[in-house]
């Protein structure tokens, strides 16, 4: 799949996309199904962006900067004309400008950011890891991962930052930061008193 700059649809949400991370939304504006249509034909991602100012239906809300652009992986028509689509997260993305349709669908000039190589977790914070195997394992997830990924300070930082209970502004703080050594500090200090 290529990663394009220009032109990128933007679906403002009230949660935030993590790469790697998968999400499912429940597509029934027009501008939003245009959306989905034209990403499936074209075999484009869009980008997820958090809302700052606004809502999810009606009028273009005005978003975070920094999301996460989204493959679609899965979708179907359900009876009522909604379209259920599974999207998965690919790579941050940091909006340079934007436009708003008349359907008030915002598209983006994006720079995508690039996530830092597989760092391996510091000893000071492997207890963020066994945080992680617990939570996945309550929601019976952690059958289907790659022991690899539990070792590397981005994948776990990322998982814990969509599992933990927080708020979605703290999501979005966590997103935008470049260093997964640090994310997980920030992880650590959140949940270091619980």
């Amino acid at each position: 799949m290529r990663f394009p700059t220009n032109n990128v649809p933007i679906f403002p949400l009230s949660t935030v996309l993590f790469p790697e991370g998968v999400m499912l939304l429940r597509i029934f504006e027009t501008r939003y199904l245009d959306m989905v249509s034209r990403c499936l034909k074209q075999d484009v991602p869009f980008g997820v962006c958090m809302i700052a100012d606004g809502s999810e239906v009606g009028e273009a809300a005005n978003c975070y900067q920094i999301g996460t652009l989204a493959k679609i992986i899965n979708w179907d028509q359900t009876k009522g004309g909604v379209l259920a689509i599974e999207a998965l997260g690919c790579q941050r993305f940091k909006i340079l400008d934007s436009d708003i349709s008349k359907q008030e669908l915002i598209t983006a000039s994006i720079q995508l950011l690039g996530d830092a190589p597989s760092v391996p977790i510091p000893d000071e914070l492997v207890t963020l890891t066994g945080m992680l195997r617990n939570v996945l394992n309550k929601n019976e997830r952690s059958a289907i991962l790659d022991d690899k990924q539990f070792h590397d300070a981005n994948w776990v930082g990322y998982r814990l930052t969509e599992v933990l209970p927080m708020d979605n502004v703290i999501r979005q703080r966590l997103l935008e930061i470049d260093d997964p050594i640090e994310r997980l500090y920030l992880i650590l200090g959140l949940f270091a008193d619980h």
